[in-house]
């Protein structure tokens, strides 16, 4: 519960930082990534850990990204084919995952693979500061708190983590375009 408690912590202060579009997120980020690998490990959501160890590598990538001068620090739009082509991903990531943690001891396959690829997906979006990631992050967070809702060893403070996440990608959503208008 302690690794649960201080994952969710670290979550709250990285979700916030982002909404405010600081680099400063991308440290608790990392820390926080550690920490769900652990949890995750315990838990057996196999592909949480695989997806939070990308994650840990995705956090140092946001770090340095965000901290270089040029446009990739512009927060943009992903034009409609990058739309199609993310969404075709997550849908076909999911069943690929799906197929694969099925034959595990999972608790939880389905949710566990959407929460996995759609997660990569919107962290690969807000390392380049697209908007669409808050949209993203928005049905993923919902996802996630289900899913740390009904696993066996309820997950409350991630499950409550998630239920403000979810709020977090509204306000993101709003803050960003605001600051998309005045780019």
């Amino acid at each position: 519960m302690v690794i649960e408690i201080i994952s969710a912590s670290l979550g709250l202060i990285q979700g916030v930082l982002v909404m405010l579009n600081k680099r400063s997120n991308w440290l608790f980020y990392i820390m926080q990534m550690l920490f769900l690998i652990i949890f995750s490990s315990i838990n057996h959501l196999y592909g949480d850990i695989v997806n939070n160890s990308i994650y840990l590598v995705m956090g140092v990538v946001g770090f340095i990204l965000w901290g270089k001068k040029e446009k990739i620090n512009k927060i943009t739009s992903a034009k409609l084919k990058e739309k199609i082509i993310y969404t075709l991903l997550i849908a076909l990531g999911t069943l690929v995952l799906f197929c694969i943690l099925r034959k595990t001891d999972d608790p939880l396959p389905l949710l566990d693979s959407f929460t996995t690829i759609s997660s990569l997906i919107a962290t690969y979006y807000m390392m380049k500061k697209k908007i669409d990631t808050w949209i993203i992050w928005f049905i993923n967070d919902i996802f996630y708190a289900i899913e740390y809702f009904i696993l066996p060893n309820q997950a409350i403070y991630l499950f409550i983590l998630n239920i403000i996440w979810t709020v977090l990608a509204v306000l993101s959503y709003i803050n960003w375009k605001k600051l998309m208008k005045g780019d």
